[in-house]
C-alpha cells in the first residue's frame, strides 16, 4: 500500500533518509536498506571543498526538542562519488539519491559537471541542494562579508536561478532530478513552483533553519555546544520545526496544484507526523534528526502504525488522504468561531489565582477562594483553560 513510484523510480514505500550524518558511510546506507527503508539522500557532497569544514559539533536540547550544529563536515566530491559507487554494489532495493552543490568559479558548468560524474556513479537521481550549506547565509546572517560563491539558502532563495539550474541539469542527465530548497526569504513556494516549470521530478523541502541557541547569560561568551569556545549561529532541526516544515509543504501544494511530487522534510518523529505531513500535501518523507538520535530500526513500527490508520479509516492508499488539511485550512476572513464562555467548576476549583492573573482578561475574578466568570466580558480565547492546573474550566454556549 505504501509503495511508491515517480519518474521512473519505484520506491518500495515515500520514506527516505533525509541528507545528513545518518547517510555518509556505506554502513548507514546497508543498515537503511535492511530496516526498509524506501530511498537515502546521501550527505551533501561540495565541489570545489568547502571552505569551511569542521569536525562537527551537535546539541541536543531535550526538553525544547531540538537539534542545533554549529560545526559540520560535507563530502568531497571524490568521497561521494565512492560512496555512491558502493551504494549501487552492496544495496538492491534502496533508491540512492546523490546530494550536491557546486560553489566554484566554473557555475553552471561545475554543476553540469558534478551532476554527469554521479549519474556515471550509477546515482538513482540527483538531488541538488539549494538549502546547505548555509556556509554564505551564515556569514550574512552574522554580519560578516562573504567572500565566496553564493551557495545553499543564500542560493536558494533566487526562483530564477534555482529555476534555471534546474532546466540546465534536467535537459543534461537521464535521471530524475530533485530539487532541495530552503525556507529562508520566505519565497519556497515560488521557488518550487519554478523548479516543477523547468524539469524537477521532485522538489523538496529542508528541516532546519538558521538560528541562535540558547546560551548562558552570567558567561555570554561561552558557546553553548560541548567543545566549541564561541557562541554561533546555528542549524537547528528536530520536533520543534514540525509546525513550519508543514507550512513549507502546505504553501508549496497550494500554489503549484495537485499533480507535482513533494518531499516534505521536517520534525517528523511518529506515524501521526507521517500522516499530518501527507495530509499537508507531501507525496515522500525525509526523515534526518530522528535518525541521527535512534537510529535506522523505527521505520518498520511507523510503516506499521500508518497502515493501521489506513484501515481504520478505509483508505486503500495513502493518496486517499493526501491534501486532506490543504483543502480543510481556512484563510483568517473564513473562519468560524464557536461562541462560548467559560464555566468553573467550584469543585476542582482551588482558587490558585492563575486565571484571574492572565493579562488581557477581566472576566475572571476570585472571590471566596473560588473562581468566578463574568460571561458578558468572556471572549472564549481559552487561555484560562490553558493555564488552570486543577482542570476546572470549562466552555458552554452561548445562548
Amino acid at each position: 500500500m505504501m509503495s511508491f513510484e515517480v519518474a521512473g523510480l519505484k520506491f518500495r514505500n515515500p520514506f527516505v533518509v533525509a541528507s545528513g550524518p545518518a547517510t555518509k558511510h556505506i554502513t548507514q546506507l546497508i543498515e537503511a536498506e535492511q530496516c526498509g527503508w524506501g530511498g537515502a539522500s546521501l550527505k551533501l557532497a561540495i565541489e570545489p571543498a568547502p571552505y569551511i569544514n569542521l569536525d562537527p559539533r551537535y546539541g541536543w536540547w531535550k526538553q525544547e526538542h531540538y537539534l542545533a550544529f554549529s560545526a559540520e563536515k560535507r563530502l568531497t566530491l571524490d568521497e561521494a562519488l565512492r560512496l555512491t559507487e558502493k551504494g549501487r554494489r552492496q544495496t538492491k532495493e534502496l533508491i540512492i539519491l546523490a546530494n550536491i552543490a557546486y560553489t566554484g568559479e566554473k557555475g553552471m558548468d561545475g554543476w553540469l559537471d558534478m551532476a554527469r560524474r554521479f549519474v556515471a556513479a550509477g546515482a538513482h537521481g540527483l538531488e541538488l541542494n539549494m538549502c546547505c550549506p548555509n556556509m554564505s547565509f551564515n556569514l550574512k546572517v552574522s554580519g560578516e562579508q562573504e567572500h565566496t560563491a553564493q551557495s545553499g539558502a543564500s542560493l536558494g532563495q533566487n526562483a530564477e536561478i534555482v529555476g534555471m539550474a534546474t532546466k540546465i541539469i534536467s535537459d543534461a542527465v537521464d535521471v530524475p532530478v530533485f530539487v532541495k530548497l530552503t525556507p529562508e526569504g520566505g519565497r519556497i513556494a515560488e521557488v518550487a513552483q519554478a523548479c516543477f516549470e523547468n524539469g524537477a521530478s521532485v522538489v523538496g523541502t529542508t528541516g532546519n533553519r538558521l538560528a541562535i541557541p540558547e546560551f548562558d547569560i552570567h558567561d555570554p561568551k561561552r558557546g553553548p555546544f560541548r567543545f566549541q569556545v564561541e557562541p554561533s549561529v546555528a542549524c537547528f532541526s528536530g520536533p520543534w520545526v514540525k509546525p513550519l516544515a508543514l507550512r513549507d509543504v502546505f504553501e508549496i501544494r497550494k500554489k503549484v496544484g495537485p499533480v507535482p511530487c513533494i518531499l516534505g522534510t521536517g520534525g517528523v518523529r511518529n506515524y501521526v507526523d507521517a500522516v499530518q505531513m501527507i495530509m499537508c500535501g507531501a507525496d515522500m518523507i525525509g526523515i534526518c534528526t530522528e535518525v541521527m538520535l535512534h537510529g535506522f530500526d523505527f521505520l518498520s513500527g511507523l510503516l506499521e502504525n500508518i497502515d493501521k490508520f489506513m484501515d481504520r479509516h478505509g483508505y486503500n492508499s495513502y493518496r486517499n488522504f493526501r491534501d486532506l488539511a490543504v483543502e480543510a485550512i481556512a484563510p483568517a476572513d473564513k473562519l468560524t468561531l464557536e461562541q462560548v464562555y467559560a464555566r468553573v467548576e467550584p469543585q476542582l476549583c482551588d482558587g490558585c489565582g492563575c486565571c484571574e492573573r492572565i493579562g488581557h482578561c477581566y472576566a475572571i475574578t476570585i472571590e471566596d477562594q473560588k473562581a468566578i466568570v463574568d460571561p458578558r466580558q468572556c471572549t472564549g480565547c481559552s487561555t484560562c483553560q490553558n493555564v488552570c492546573h486543577a482542570g476546572a474550566i470549562s466552555f458552554v454556549e452561548r445562548g
